[in-house]
């Protein structure tokens, strides 16, 4: 790539707004901007194509969740055999130069066509019905401010005291200009700018919001448009990123608004609830939902994602030879990480049902695809288990141990383990900081959420890895054509090498 103000919008037009329409065009179906934003299926096509383009395996299809970003979190054993993945799993960032630069570039490509919505959306009113001209906007500017987020938290550094450095660019305009680069507190000023403005949109007009509706609100929604609201950006998932953000910030106390606010809300929002009883006798396989669907605050239906994954997470993959790129868990490991030998974990539906287990080695099931299967292709992006470990760590901060436990508890009783198995009340602040940990390794196997999780408490060492961590590692290096040509400075001493 040559510097992210050079890559090239891709607009698709005569979609359906199904997944499945979109899914089947070819790419080289492309269309002028003047002529796709002449209508308001034409916005539809366009806000749809943001999370096409955000399920390629450069992102949330592969490297950003099961594949690169668990990897370097220590999240699996991988063989020696493995390929770039057991060199990049020990922080060799030479062999990923491929891997990242193409979610640099992924990534910007997503927010120049989002930027090119926000720009043609204006001025528009007299083609959009309001609540399309506001959900649209909404999560445009929410998306954008998302995935500006996830790029801070990979190329930005997580402590406070750099954040006046020289970060990554926040392109807010599409355009052939070179935008500058940002600091990190710029950045995370522009991050609260454009949630604040999609928040005041979406809160009036997302069907997922729980705020009281004017009586002159009405949701056009013939076409399916707004069904299934957890498959894109809307008011709750922007709130979750918002409380992603304080704790990123140390916030913790707006942090924790946001979660109990979330939690007092929760029984409010359609279709949004804990996972039913994985343990049902005799339920055939494709009845399994693997991802707990129902709890999905934000997810990505991705296109054959089983297909994409399979060579990480199936041990029959290349069957009669071995896998070597299986990334995977030892027995030992598994059940030390479930607790089996004190009984906790043989209940668990992440024990139970998430893996595919061989005598030595543990796939990842989770993502697996089968005939006739009714839970294909879901990548979730934000849980509703990770807002009540956000708000355990925040009131375990808070000294409210108690208050914390039951918010953790919560979710270990919605996950099938005994209630005699419960984290007690009487625990240790520090012991209880140990079980989150333990929860959050559970919980987001295979979703790239440890990296940031570890970045941001600043751990020196993580699981599974006898290396100390440094910027080396917790700030990824930037495209080498963003400094040669976009004239970018280094974000971090692998960079300067360059």
């Amino acid at each position: 790539m040559k510097a992210i103000i050079k890559t090239s919008l891709v607009l698709l037009a005569s979609l359906s707004i199904s997944c499945s329409g979109w899914l089947d065009v070819e790419p080289k179906t492309e269309v002028k901007s003047d002529i796709m934003f002449e209508s308001e299926s034409g916005f539809k096509d366009a806000i749809v194509g943001c999370y096409i383009l955000m399920s390629n395996s450069s992102m949330y299809g592969r490297e950003l969740t099961t594949g690169f970003l668990d990897v370097i979190a220590q999240q699996y054993s991988i063989d020696q055999n493995g390929g770039d993945y057991y060199r990049i799993k020990n922080f060799e960032y030479d062999k990923a130069e491929t891997i990242i630069n193409n979610i640099w570039s992924q990534a910007y490509t997503t927010i120049a066509n989002l930027n090119n919505i926000l720009e043609n959306i204006e001025n528009k009113e007299n083609i959009l019905h309001p609540t399309h001209y506001n959900i649209i906007k909404g999560e445009a500017l929410g998306l954008r401010a998302f995935l500006h987020f996830e790029l801070l938290r990979m190329f930005g550094w997580g402590d406070v005291e750099n954040q006046k450095k020289a970060c990554i660019p926040y392109v807010k305009s599409y355009n052939k200009e070179i935008t500058k680069q940002n600091t990190g507190e710029e950045v995370l000023q522009y991050i609260h700018k454009d949630l604040e403005e999609a928040s005041v949109l979406l809160e009036k007009y997302d069907p997922w919001s729980t705020a009281k509706r004017d009586e002159s609100y009405i949701l056009p929604n013939d076409d399916k448009f707004y069904t299934n609201r957890m498959t894109r950006f809307n008011y709750w998932a922007l709130q979750a990123t918002l409380a992603r953000v304080y704790m990123w910030e140390g916030n913790r106390e707006k942090a924790l608004s946001i979660v109990q606010n979330f939690i007092n809300n929760r029984s409010q929002i359609k279709n949004l609830d804990w996972i039913k009883d994985q343990t049902i006798n005799n339920e055939a396989e494709i009845e399994r939902d693997l991802t707990f669907s129902t709890e999905h605050i934000f997810r990505l239906d991705v296109h054959k994602l089983y297909d994409g994954l399979r060579d990480l997470i199936d041990p029959d993959y290349n069957s009669p030879n071995p896998n070597y790129k299986l990334l995977f868990h030892t027995s030992e490991y598994a059940q030390e990480l479930f607790e089996i030998a004190d009984h906790v974990g043989n209940s668990d539906y992440r024990y139970t049902r998430l893996y595919t287990k061989t005598s030595s080695k543990y796939g990842i099931r989770k993502f697996y695809d089968m005939e006739k299967y009714k839970y294909p292709n879901m990548m979730p992006l934000i849980r509703m288990s990770e807002m009540y470990y956000m708000g355990a760590e925040c009131l375990n901060q808070q000294g409210k141990t108690k208050d914390a436990v039951g918010l953790l508890n919560t979710v270990r009783r919605n996950r099938g383990i005994a209630e005699d198995k419960m984290i007690p009340e009487g625990i240790t602040s520090k012991d209880l900081t140990k079980e989150i940990e333990k929860e959050w390794k559970k919980e987001f196997l295979g979703e790239g959420q440890m990296f940031y999780f570890y970045k941001r408490l600043g751990y020196t060492k993580l699981p599974n890895s006898s290396q100390l961590i440094n910027e080396k590692v917790y700030v990824l290096p930037m495209p080498e054509d963003e400094i040669n040509v976009g004239g970018r400075e280094p974000n971090s001493s692998t960079d300067e090498k360059k």
